[in-house]
């Protein structure tokens, strides 16, 4: 057994003292430069630089405590079965689309006119935004798509995880990764929801290698509906017209997508003795939580 005071060394708080830190050097850089790059460029520098601090972060951390990278990422199961990976990854899509379609029919609700004032928005930057719309574009996409599925899964689910678990136990330590990992999003509950599912399949694969792929998976689908979407908007005449939210798609979305995602959450939510994979034992070079 792995000594579960391992990630004891790791202080969670010193991130967000880095974190804010670097949100008042960036703030004071774009200040500073704004006439020198347009507001897309900075944009993506601030993705690339945000998580190269938090990537430089977790090196530091990990040789102070002398991490065992190969039993902290782990390795891939014999027969894993990619299309349960990729059916519980769209569930989680499609029950994050089904709350963005419910938040805007409530919202549609309480002020009918509010959603043909708020700008349309897209993952994906036009010649007019910068003339490097190209190649922003491209960095953009490698940082959502690879660089921040990496990033994010080894701290939270790799580093977030055991560190809460050594302080507050397995089960609290899934709720308290997920609920930080939801509020840095824009879509809280949907991010919240994620991030359970994706501590589960860490915790019962014993590997980030699974959860890095689906969240891969998932942020390369939501690039693929915003492609979509910029094509229907292109082809359509009424792009300006104020968008009507339907709430039997939300509740259509909400309930396949849910029964889905609580269903997976049932049968393989932890159990009493469960560990995170890093404090697993391995019995004939499988780590426990494979078994159940």
């Amino acid at each position: 057994m792995v000594n579960e005071s391992t990630f004891q060394g790791v202080k969670i708080r010193y991130l967000v003292l880095w974190i804010i830190l670097f949100f008042i050097v960036m703030t004071g850089l774009i200040l500073a430069s704004h006439s020198l790059l347009k507001g897309a460029e900075w944009s993506v520098a601030y993705g690339l630089l945000f998580y190269a601090l938090i990537s430089y972060w977790m090196l530091r951390n990990f040789r102070k405590i002398n991490l065992d990278y190969s039993r902290f990422i782990g390795h891939i199961p014999i027969n894993y079965n990619w299309l349960f990976l990729l059916t519980i990854v769209f569930a989680v899509i499609l029950f994050s689309l089904g709350m963005n379609e419910l938040t805007h029919f409530i919202i549609s609700t309480i002020d009918p006119g509010i959603l043909g004032e708020i700008p349309r928005t897209s993952l994906f930057y036009a010649p007019q935004d910068t003339p490097l719309a190209p190649f922003m574009n491209l960095l953009d996409f490698l940082t959502g798509v690879i660089a921040a599925p990496i990033v994010e899964e080894l701290l939270f689910r790799g580093v977030m995880l055991h560190r809460f678990t050594f302080k507050l136990g397995l089960k609290k330590a899934i709720l308290t990764s997920s609920i930080i990992f939801g509020l840095l999003h824009a879509d809280f509950i949907g991010a919240f929801v994620f991030g359970m599912v994706m501590c589960i399949l860490y915790i019962k694969t014993g590997t980030l290698i699974i959860p890095i792929i689906g969240h891969m998976l998932n942020n390369l689908l939501a690039y693929g509906m915003q492609m979509l979407s910029n094509i229907n908007q292109q082809n359509s005449a009424l792009v300006s017209s104020t968008p009507h939210p339907n709430i039997g798609v939300a509740a259509f979305l909400l309930i396949v997508a849910g029964m889905i995602i609580l269903y997976f959450l049932y049968r393989n939510w932890p159990r009493a003795y469960w560990n995170p994979p890093y404090f697993q034992q391995d019995y004939q070079g499988v780590q426990e939580n494979y078994y159940y």
